[in-house]
């Protein structure tokens, strides 16, 4: 058992802190088919060999996608290294549509190795814009104090001011959309720095040059929403 537990814990010093929070983005209705899915199994054992079988017919492009499902569950709970290799190599060229899964097996795969280790319950995060390293992902919504559209200089000042105010508080600005009437930003949030802190701070250092930014505002980690439930949005936030 040492052996095992030895074994285990250099594998898992070899690999990256980033599968604490998946990064890939996996939507709210497949998170819960999984975990619903992978509480009907028990933790199981499996020779090598048969583990390495298990993932030749993951890899096998004739095997139907329920049993992929299956399979992909079968090696997430056999707690060994062999396991978790089989799912990593699929992960590399998935399915399209079992990628979302995959990501999650390999995650509940390393969890369980994890407290094989520490015989405490590990967890993970994962969410539908996903995230990197010890950040979570999201959108965020701002939007025009008044009826009148942004000036091309406010949306310059929007952006100056989160981007300083994600250096401050270690988030990372990836993208800004810009409109006439909103302004969308993708950022990382680390788990430490609650989300309103950012986007409050933000929203803050705009007005005070100028207040020009409406107070309240959206925010999601699930998706990015497009054009048409932007205008919805912006109904509702401003009631």
């Amino acid at each position: 058992m040492t052996d095992k537990h030895d074994d285990i814990k250099k594998f898992l010093d070899t690999l990256p802190d980033t599968f604490d929070i998946l990064e890939v983005g996996i939507d709210i209705q497949t998170q819960k088919e999984y975990l619903d899915y992978s509480h009907s199994f028990d933790r199981g054992e499996l020779t090598e060999t048969e583990t390495i079988n298990l993932g030749n017919i993951l890899l096998d492009t004739r095997t139907e996608i329920e049993a992929k499902k299956k399979v992909l569950t079968l090696l997430a709970h056999l707690e060994s290294i062999t396991a978790f290799r089989q799912i990593e190599k699929y992960l590399k060229n998935p399915d399209k549509d079992l990628k979302g899964w995959a990501a999650l097996a390999l995650q509940e795969c390393k969890m369980f190795l994890e407290s094989t280790l520490t015989e405490q319950s590990t967890g993970f995060i994962s969410s539908g814009l996903g995230g990197l390293k010890d950040k979570l992902r999201y959108f965020f919504l701002v939007l025009s104090s008044s009826d009148r559209p942004f000036t091309t200089t406010q949306k310059s000042i929007i952006k100056e001011e989160f981007i300083l105010a994600a250096k401050d508080l270690n988030c990372v600005v990836e993208a800004v959309e810009h409109s006439d009437i909103f302004v969308g930003l993708t950022v990382l949030v680390p788990m430490g720095v609650a989300v309103g802190t950012f986007i409050e701070t933000g929203i803050k250092m705009c007005n005070d040059l100028g207040d020009f930014v409406f107070e309240h505002y959206y925010v999601t980690n699930q998706e990015i929403p497009d054009k048409s439930e932007i205008l919805d949005i912006i109904k509702i936030v401003k009631g």
